[in-house]
């Protein structure tokens, strides 16, 4: 058998018609987030860059870092991601501080991430139109933008190593699946569910029973990341009381605030509020259940409905301790769990199309049509919106003051000597702070440095008597003492 007769029998595809298919979806990804390349260093760079200098280069000593501690190398800092500190740490052996090679790794792992999903698609069954139109919205969804302006940013990373990971096992090949299985469980927190998303797409294809080890498989490389974490990262705790509230509470809300985004990714940024749990949350509640029940009596093969359903839950699932602790629905955690969503969508106009072929021939072609040119704009004006730390901090703050944007804002302004920008940024952080000390010092700072020095100094003597331990303050305060002392004011 020839190697075109085994790639069709694999794809249901001609070789010919899945490579202009791949090259469109390449395309389609550089069309959406090219812009992403002239961005320069923002978000969470400077603190992954800084780790990997705590002990530079490539050497044993760096590697041993990366595996015994948190990503950032800071005390109190809680991810466990050492395949993200070694990549972090080979990309700045390679380009130092030259920003746009970085994105350009990151956006080839989004490349990779969309061809994944078409062939992942395919393999499973899904039809040769499904599979590729659901890729293309993929490709071009501007929910991953977040992972795309941070040149460090590991979202794209760690969903390549699980797709390709579940691709391997798929087609067979153990070994190398086992290797990339280890990769990805230790690129990102949100990969130990691997071995549930290889169980829903074995299940899928009926080869459970007979495949079943390969998920078994899969259980000690989890249970290795999960105890390395623990020896090395103290993780805050989630009673189960709070788990629970948010399950009940808020995780339903959540779960339709990603679907619309998703259908009109509008307003991105990178620390989204989660929203307080409605007073009318029982309806909340209540209306989630009906549209995961609703799920079922679409016009589409409950095997394929129960697939989606699982996949989009299960891939959303490792997100929600993080919710809990920073309070957040960082959109870039919903990437991974939208294909089932442009999947389900895309069947149900197939069924629509089917039932009136006459007017809707083409009713699935123009709809993804129409998603890929208007999420491409809203990929754009995002990345225009929102393409340094200043304009993104200032597009977080928009509808009111956040505490880690105003504080991180307030540290640009002053490290370019706009002092009184820098006070107005910081000030409402005394509300919203009154007990951490870093940004009550800063903000003396930014008074001092706005000639404001009587104030300054008044403030900076109640901070040095609340936080003797404080090196910062401690520094500031002295600083402060002689120069008002020598009348250098």
């Amino acid at each position: 058998m020839s190697f075109h007769s085994v790639f069709k029998a694999v794809l249901g595809h001609d070789m010919g018609g899945v490579l202009w298919k791949a090259a469109l979806i390449a395309a389609l990804c550089f069309a959406a987030f090219w812009p992403t390349l002239r961005v320069g260093f923002m978000i969470d760079d400077p603190f992954l860059l800084r780790a990997v200098q705590v002990e530079p280069g490539l050497g044993l000593k760096g590697v041993k870092s990366d595996f015994t501690s948190n990503v950032h190398k800071q005390a109190g800092a809680f991810y466990y991601r050492p395949v993200l500190g070694l990549l972090t740490r080979l990309e700045y052996s390679l380009w130092d501080g030259a920003p746009m090679p970085y994105h350009a790794v990151s956006l080839l792992f989004h490349v990779g991430n969309s061809l994944l999903v078409f062939w992942l698609l395919s393999f499973l069954g899904f039809g040769p139109l499904l599979s590729f139109l659901s890729a293309c919205l993929f490709a071009v969804n501007p929910v991953i933008v977040d992972d795309l302006l941070a040149a460090t940013g590991g979202e794209s990373m760690a969903n390549f190593l699980l797709l390709a990971s579940l691709a391997l096992f798929l087609r067979g090949r153990w070994a190398p699946a086992w290797l990339m299985s280890l990769a990805a469980v230790f690129a990102k927190e949100s990969n130990v569910m691997l071995p549930a998303l290889l169980l829903i797409c074995l299940a899928y294809q009926g080869r459970l029973k007979k495949e079943y080890l390969k998920v078994l498989s899969l259980l000690p490389v989890c249970a290795l990341f999960l105890v390395m974490r623990g020896v090395y990262v103290e993780a805050p705790a989630i009673g189960l009381t709070a788990a629970a509230k948010f399950l009940v509470m808020s995780f339903p809300g959540s779960v339709l605030h990603y679907l619309w985004l998703l259908l009109v990714p509008l307003g991105l940024e990178t620390w989204p509020r989660l929203p307080a749990p409605p007073a009318y949350w029982p309806l909340t509640l209540a209306a989630a259940l009906a549209a995961a029940a609703g799920v079922f009596f679409m016009p589409v093969k409950r095997r394929a409905a129960a697939f989606c359903a699982a996949w989009f839950l299960l891939a959303i699932a490792p997100r929600v301790p993080a919710m809990i602790l920073n309070q957040v629905l960082m959109d870039k955690w919903i990437a991974l769990s939208s294909p089932p969503v442009f999947l389900a969508f895309l069947a149900f106009l197939a069924w629509l199309r089917d039932r009136y072929p006459r007017r809707l021939m083409v009713l699935p072609q123009l709809a993804a049509a129409a998603a890929v040119i208007f999420w491409s704009a809203a990929a754009h004006a995002t990345v225009n919106l929102r393409g340094s730390d200043e304009k993104n901090y200032r597009w977080t703050v928009r509808g009111g003051p956040r505490l880690f944007a105003n504080y991180r804002l307030g540290l640009i302004f002053l490290g370019e000597g706009r002092a009184p920008e820098a006070a107005q940024a910081l000030e409402p952080l005394l509300r919203l702070a009154p007990d951490q000390p870093d940004p009550q010092n800063a903000f003396a700072m930014a008074l001092w440095h706005s000639g404001r020095h009587v104030e300054a100094w008044a403030m900076m003597r109640g901070l040095e008597k609340r936080y003797p331990d404080n090196p910062a303050i401690q520094e500031n305060a002295a600083r402060m003492r002689a120069l008002m002392e020598g009348g250098g004011r």
